[in-house]
């Protein structure tokens, strides 16, 4: 199966990418932006001041009121969409496996995107080496990116968190930047996301579980293995431990949806048991990256 279905795209097609902060790209694009420029679909008036190009002046309501006034015109910008694609041990992982279901949502993300014509770029390191795809302009360039994306190898203890810190600290990037990861580190759910809130990005956090890792149905005497470092430990699962489980399961997820509400991130979770479709058609448009 190729990894979005035709039936997937064609519905993809009537959606775009929203911005809540349009930032300007390096290139002119199709997307209506809040500044104003010089093309040819008029936006305003203001009172003409020294300097102003007096091409723009309009003669005709100078005509009716005496007042020069200099017309404004909408311009137009292109918006850049960065996809960010953990790859880590522990992605793959579940039936479909997470790290399956994050390639289908970026994919989906990026697909939207190329025919708005945004300017996509795919990120992802990986312990093979890291995955990298520059500034895709058109629908052209949406097979190329489906096609990496699907053929990307998960696995390694490669999280995201210092190699992000790295990309966004060489890359310095602008405009909208959708993750998708688990989000599983012991040192907080919260740590790879640090850089990107001070970086000025727009971010958008897909995070994607099991129902196993929700609610585990395992019992008995177990040596459970970490999937990132391969480190283990035995233990004995009672009614109790996972008692203790979900409570520490739940306050790990009430610290990460607190610090992405307090630094406007946007947080969307799903499970691998969950249809694609519904989280990209209607989790994703109710949470404001498409429209």
């Amino acid at each position: 199966m190729p990894l979005l279905t035709k039936d997937f795209l064609a519905r993809l097609e009537t959606l775009e990418i929203v911005s809540r902060r349009i930032r300007r790209g390096r290139f002119r694009g199709e997307r209506r932006s809040t500044r104003r420029g010089t093309s040819v679909e008029f936006a305003d008036h203001r009172p003409y001041a020294t300097g102003d190009d007096v091409r723009f002046l309009d003669w005709n309501l100078y005509a009716r009121l005496e007042l020069l006034m200099t017309k404004l015109f909408h311009d137009e910008e292109d918006l850049a969409v960065h996809l960010v694609l953990d790859r880590s041990s522990s992605m793959d992982f579940g039936d479909p496996t997470k790290a399956l279901v994050a390639k289908k949502v970026l994919g989906a993300v990026g697909y939207v995107a190329l025919l708005g014509m945004n300017r996509v770029s795919v990120w992802s390191p990986g312990a093979s080496g890291d995955l990298e795809m520059r500034d895709l302009r058109s629908a052209r360039g949406a097979e190329r990116m489906l096609a990496a994306l699907e053929d990307a190898p998960v696995g390694g203890a490669s999280f995201l968190g210092e190699p992000l810190r790295r990309w966004v600290g060489t890359r310095r990037p602008r405009g909208v930047l959708v993750v998708a990861s688990d989000l599983l580190h012991p040192d907080g759910a919260w740590e790879p996301l640090r850089a990107l809130v001070r970086g000025g990005l727009e971010v958008h956090l897909v995070r994607v579980l099991t129902p196993e890792e929700e609610k585990p149905a395992v019992e008995g005497d177990l040596r459970l293995l970490d999937a990132e470092d391969a480190s283990g430990v035995d233990v004995t699962v009672t009614p109790k431990l996972l008692a203790l489980y979900d409570d520490a399961r739940t306050s790990y997820d009430r610290r990460l949806e607190e610090f992405c509400r307090t630094r406007q991130v946007m947080l969307a979770a799903c499970r691998t048991d969950e249809s694609v479709e519904r989280l990209v058609l209607d989790v994703l448009r109710a949470r404001g990256l498409l429209a």
